[in-house]
Order: structure tokens, then sequence, then C-alpha cells
């Protein structure tokens, strides 16, 4: 089982590639980062490709799939990359055999409600001249046309055994569903300059005057999260979902304080919000290796404070960037000399577990 977070800037786009017990490989897709994850124009106007391009390139060339395909939430910086794949690549439906996706539809379909059961989700300007929609079309409805989605609601609780992984779904949970209902447009992004970064503070500021509030975003809050095992061997891939969320579902499974999870690597929530990883989240989980897909451009994530309190919290730390260049930016070498419990490393490649 190997995995990478590739470069989608503020984003997730997460490929995880696994060998089955008859030695069968599957490929399995966490997000797409926004638009440029696949596609950009530079400066000159010229298009460009992404890691997401780069990606799926590589698996038609090997003669392979998706063989699932996991869109955690709607926000841009996860769903953009896949959007314009689908624009601008008539063989995606080809090459994708599964989806998870819980759409507005399928929501109020499953609470036997009236919602939003449109989304704002389109297809633009689409390339596949057998749908006969050329102004484009709603994502579901593709994914629905082509056979590709597994149409059922993907929430905590859930445990599903596929490719010889087990899934265990941490997030979101009914209630966290039931608030998309009265939510389902897109949420007004952060803006470049609304946020504005902790960096300047030390570890020890941060440390000794923590306090946490949690993330209320209701997208984030419907975000799905899952631990994924073979072996004996685990990830966490927490999306954007909420620190309450996951806890409840950590208690559930009989987690706690004195018996926390153990697990070889955690895809922090939310890009290392501090709104996202609380200390009562990191009580139940036990490991060394936080995984943090993030280039800080935008919204100026991760958060230090959210890595402060992983290092007040953890007896040795390994924090894996997949942009280390923002990890110079955050620590100082006097954070360095404070506290001797962390690293950095360099996550542009696959990591093996």
């Amino acid at each position: 089982m190997i995995f990478r977070l590739l470069n989608a800037n503020e984003g997730d786009a997460i490929h995880l590639r696994v060998k089955d017990e008859k030695g069968g490989i599957h490929n399995i897709l966490i997000d797409g980062g926004p638009e440029g994850t696949y596609s950009y124009k530079n400066k000159k106007g010229k298009t460009e490709y992404g890691e997401l391009k780069q990606l799926i390139e590589l698996i038609k060339n090997q003669n392979e799939f998706i063989d699932l395909l996991v869109l955690t939430h709607v926000d841009n910086d996860h769903i953009g990359g896949i959007l314009r794949w689908f624009e601008q690549d008539a063989d995606a439906k080809k090459i994708v055999k599964k989806v998870w996706f819980n759409s507005g539809r399928l929501i109020s379909e499953y609470f036997q409600q009236k919602g939003f059961e449109e989304n704002l989700l389109k297809i633009k300007n689409t390339s596949y001249r057998d749908t006969g929609i050329s102004q484009g079309i709603t994502f579901e409805d593709f994914i629905e046309k082509n056979k590709i989605w597994d149409r059922r609601i993907i929430k905590s609780g859930d445990e599903f055994i596929m490719f010889g992984l087990k899934f265990t779904i941490l997030s979101p949970s009914d209630g966290k569903l039931q608030s998309l209902l009265c939510k389902w447009e897109k949420e007004s992004p952060i803006s470049e300059t609304s946020r504005t970064s902790d960096y300047s503070l030390s570890l020890s500021d941060l440390i000794n005057s923590d306090h946490f509030k949690e993330d209320d975003s209701i997208h984030n809050g419907s975000s799905i999260a899952f631990m994924v095992e073979k072996q004996g061997k685990n990830i966490l891939f927490l999306g954007d979902a909420h620190p309450r969320t996951i806890i409840d579902s950590l208690k559930s499974l009989g987690y706690s304080p004195e018996n926390p999870l153990k697990v070889n690597f955690v895809k922090t929530s939310h890009h290392g919000s501090k709104a996202n990883t609380s200390i009562e989240l990191l009580e139940l989980i036990q490991t060394d290796n936080f995984l943090l897909s993030s280039n800080g451009n935008k919204y100026k994530l991760p958060d230090k404070r959210c890595l402060a309190r992983i290092i007040k919290r953890n007896k040795e730390v390994n924090f894996y960037f997949n942009s280390p260049k923002i990890a110079s930016i955050i620590f100082t070498q006097q954070d360095f000399l404070d506290y001797s419990n962390f690293s950095i490393v360099n996550a542009i490649e696959y990591i093996k577990i």
C-alpha cells in the first residue's frame, strides 16, 4: 500500500495505490484539489497540466483504473480538479469505476425531505458528445448516467471491504448531513487577504496561550472522513471533517484516551486548521506521523497553532508536507531549539506503508 499527496496548491488530492490478495492493482483517488490541479493557463495563456492530469495519464498508460473516487465534500479546493478533468477528458467515465459522493439530491432522499435537491456542481462546456447536452450537465447526473456512482449515503458508522482494504467511515454524521439540506449552495470563498497567519508567533507562545474554537462550516461538517486498513497498517484520511464528529465516531468504536486508536498516518483535517484539530481529538489517536496538504499561499494553512497543539500532545512528531517550503516559513530556529520532538519530512513522493 502506497500513497501520495499530490501538489494541489491549497487543496487535497490524494492517490492511494494498493495490491489485493490476488495481486491485482487498485487505485483510489481522494479528491482532486482546485481546478489547476488538473490544468491551468500560465502567464502567457498557454495550457499547462498539473499533477492530477499527470496521474490520470499514467493510470491510463498502465491500463489501470480509478477503482474508487472519493469526493469528500463540495468545496472547490477538493472537487474543482475533478470537475475540470471531467470537462476536458472524454475518457474519464471509462476509467472511473466507482464514485462516493453525498449529493444534495441523495441527502434529500435519505432524509425523505424536500431540500436543496440540486447542487451547483456543473460539468461545463462538456466534450462528451454522447450526452446530447451541449451546455453541460450536473455532476451527479453525469456520474449516475454513466453508472459510476455508488449511489448511497456514505456516513459515520459504515464499514466497507474492498480491494483487500477495510474502510471505516468516521464522518459525516446524520446531523451534519441534515445541516447541508439547508445550505446546498457554494459558501463564499475565504478572501486571500481576510485571513492572516500566526507564523510570527513562537511555538512557546502558542502552546502557553492555547484556546480552541471548532470549525462551524457546514460544508466541512459534511466531509467524508475514514480510516483505511490493510494487514495491520492504517491511515486516517480526515478530509475537512469537524473534530467533534471524529471524536464521537472513535468513542463509539471503543477508543478513549486510555485506549487510543493506533494509526500509521493521519491526514490532518482541513489542511491543518486550528479549528479542526483539538486536544480532545489528539488524545484519541496515537501516531507520530501527520500529513499536511497545503502550500499556505491562499488561506495561510496550516495554522501554526494546530501544529503547536500536536507538538505539545505527542512525544515525537513527523510533519509530512507536500509543499515543504511552507515549513521554513512556519517554524523558526528558536522553535526547533525549544522543542526537539518534531521534524519536517518532504512528502512530494509516494510513501510506502
